[in-house]
């Protein structure tokens, strides 16, 4: 007589243990919209540089960063600190070193800010308005320059600009309607563009001004 099978000769199937792919999964996905969020909601200063020359920025005591002309430069700011910039134009040097035109600068102080914060220099703004001519010297003397001759505030650039030089950059200086450039040269022949305001259309502020021999006369 054959016996029948015993209960436990009997093969029992086994329990399949939960997979924990899509755990990991759904955890590493949250990792990731957490870091992206780090990363798209931390604060970031977005710094245009809007001027014909290159501009010092200093975010939060940081050593400062030169942002060159018509350039931009994105800085980092730490989470749940208030963010403090400022930034200055790097002005041209005469030949003897002095720094040629106004100063220009700026700051910004943001609390609390989350994401991008546009900040830009530019030679138009509610402190005034400010322009940067560019002197070519087509005369066969140096030129000395006085911008805003004849007006309050006229600023003698401190320099000579020799012959056959070409659109040279003399710094900003402040922007009236009827703003003057006066070249002067030896034996006191003087040149000058007058009532440059509307002339003044360039981004930047800057405005070329040519200067040649015939212009030169004595008052």
């Amino acid at each position: 007589m054959t016996l029948p099978k015993t209960q436990a000769n009997v093969l029992q199937p086994r329990r399949r243990r939960p997979s924990r792919g899509p755990l990991l999964l759904f955890l590493l996905l949250v990792a990731g919209a957490l870091g992206a969020l780090y990363l798209l909601g931390r604060p970031k200063l977005e710094f245009s540089n809007q001027l014909a020359g290159p501009v010092r920025l200093t975010v939060d005591g940081a050593p400062p960063r030169t942002v060159p002309p018509g350039s931009s430069l994105r800085v980092a700011a730490p989470w749940g600190r208030t963010l403090v910039a400022t930034w200055e134009l790097d002005r041209p040097l005469s030949a003897d070193g002095r720094p040629m035109g106004e100063e220009l600068r700026g700051s910004a102080v943001e609390r609390g800010t989350w994401g991008t914060i546009p900040r830009s220099v530019s030679a138009r703004g509610p402190d005034g308005n400010y322009f940067a001519p560019l002197i070519t010297n087509a005369s066969q003397d140096q030129l000395r320059i006085t911008v805003n001759a004849g007006l309050e505030g006229a600023l003698d650039c401190g320099c000579a600009v020799r012959p056959e030089a070409r659109r040279v950059f003399l710094g900003y200086y402040r922007l009236y309607q009827n703003s003057t450039v006066q070249a002067k040269a030896s034996g006191g022949r003087v040149a000058v563009f007058r009532d440059l305001g509307p002339s003044v259309v360039a981004p930047d502020g800057t405005v070329g001004l040519r200067f040649e021999g015939r212009d030169l006369r004595v008052p």
